[in-house]
């Protein structure tokens, strides 16, 4: 399956237009990839973060690009602000690249690779002259050719912070060359800067809590956003009895990452399962899929498995994974995940979560995961055990909810861009 993944997205990349022509210059450059389009808006992809970044600068009369990065599939009319993508530049650099590194050995190739990239990016930023650059992880060769242009770059947090995390605990951290860095990081909150403070500032890197744009969108709705109007129009509340609501977050991948064996089903823990089941006459529950198991090679087997375990009963899937997360969460008493970044948006809302992946525990690889959130309480590691999983329901549900810990910094995102741009044009 992956194998055949993995050629369509060659074959995909290798006959794809160039967007070259479709260039436009403009005042913010934004980079997002097809895996941060959590909505449809319009019968369009859309990226809750990255666009809502674009429907700022445009209320705010500023000109926006949007860049889909490799190996993008929606892009164009198939996405908002219609992102234009160079994934045949990306792939053929790519495929060379391979070809180099059998000749002339992997140093070689990396660097040349690197080298050629940068020269992508730096043709897209003489075209379009941006005078600030958002992205989504920003890669380093990305990151380059900004520092060599003069252009502020930034990387806009999209997921959980951890300081042992591959990305952003050891790569930036440790390996990446200081040219190579964005200039700066924007985090939701405090707790998630403090990762990054630990060495960013060291390495040149400045570090600001701005919030969470789509959250702070909703919370805040004005009255001509057409998005969040026609989103509450849309999504009401999907149970209308007085039960209990609880919200599974839903992962991709998991068996790649943390459960190979073949007795596991992909979606959730065996465990989880049955509780559900067993349940669904006395909770109403929420499973939310991850954007990449709604569009990628996961869905149909996705679908597959929530069908044949939970048609019938108090369990929804495709509503809860279409609405706006703020929407959601609203609606929603309590949070059971593997190890899903809603962790942290539903203690936005005090509502405690259960963690489920064991590796979570001392010594575990990813045991630095939510520290905060444990720390605190709103976030529990709970074994994979109907017992243990049936107990901490009844343990939060009695307890009610927590207070909010909506931490939104100094500045909005709105206020943040324009400081910036501001900043950069004196």
């Amino acid at each position: 399956m992956r194998l055949l993944s993995n050629v369509r997205t060659l074959l995909s990349a290798l006959f794809s237009k160039s967007g070259w022509g479709d260039l436009k210059a403009s005042e913010v450059l934004v980079v997002r990839h097809d895996a941060n389009c959590g909505y449809s808006y319009s019968g369009k992809a859309y990226s809750p973060i990255i666009d809502t970044l674009v429907d700022i600068c445009v209320s705010r009369g500023l000109s926006a690009q949007s860049i889909a990065t490799p190996y993008s599939k929606l892009v164009g009319e198939q996405a908002y602000n219609s992102p234009v993508a160079f994934n045949r530049s990306f792939i053929w650099i790519a495929l060379l690249g391979r070809v180099l590194a059998k000749l002339a050995g992997s140093k070689k190739s990396a660097d040349w690779i690197a080298k050629k990239r940068t020269a992508v990016w730096l043709k897209v930023l003489r075209t379009v002259k941006p005078g600030l650059v958002v992205g989504i992880q920003p890669e380093p060769a990305l990151c380059r050719a900004c520092k060599m242009m003069a252009v502020p770059v930034y990387d806009y947090q999209h997921g959980v912070l951890d300081k042992e995390d591959p990305w952003y605990g050891e790569l930036l951290a440790k390996s990446v060359a200081l040219s190579d860095l964005p200039d700066g990081f924007l985090c939701w909150d405090q707790a998630s800067a403090n990762v990054l403070r630990a060495w960013a500032p060291g390495r040149g890197c400045t570090v600001s809590v701005v919030g969470h744009p789509w959250f702070q969108r909703f919370s805040n709705a004005r009255a001509g956003d057409s998005l969040v109007q026609a989103a509450r129009n849309e999504h009401g509340h999907i149970f209308h009895d007085d039960k209990p609501v609880i919200l599974v977050a839903l992962q991709w991948g998991l068996h790649i990452h943390y459960y190979p064996e073949e007795s596991f089903n992909k979606v959730m823990c065996n465990a989880l399962e049955s509780v559900i089941k067993s349940s669904s006459d006395k909770y109403n529950w929420l499973l939310r899929l991850h954007p990449v198991q709604l569009r990628g090679e996961e869905g149909a087997e996705c679908e597959q498995y929530l069908s044949a375990q939970f048609s019938g009963m108090a369990v929804e899937w495709r509503k809860a994974s279409m609405m706006p997360l703020p929407l959601l969460l609203s609606q929603v008493d309590l949070h059971i995940t593997d190890m899903s970044t809603v962790v942290i948006e539903a203690s936005w809302f005090g509502i405690s979560s259960a963690l489920l992946n064991p590796f979570l525990n001392k010594g575990g690889c990813i045991d630095s995961l939510y520290e905060y959130e444990r720390e605190t309480g709103i976030a529990t590691i709970v074994p994979q055990e109907v017992e243990s999983i049936q107990s901490w329901i009844e343990e939060k549900l009695k307890a009610g909810k927590a207070v909010p810990a909506v931490d939104a910094g100094d500045h909005t995102a709105e206020s943040w861009v324009e400081n910036v741009l501001n900043s950069s044009n004196r």
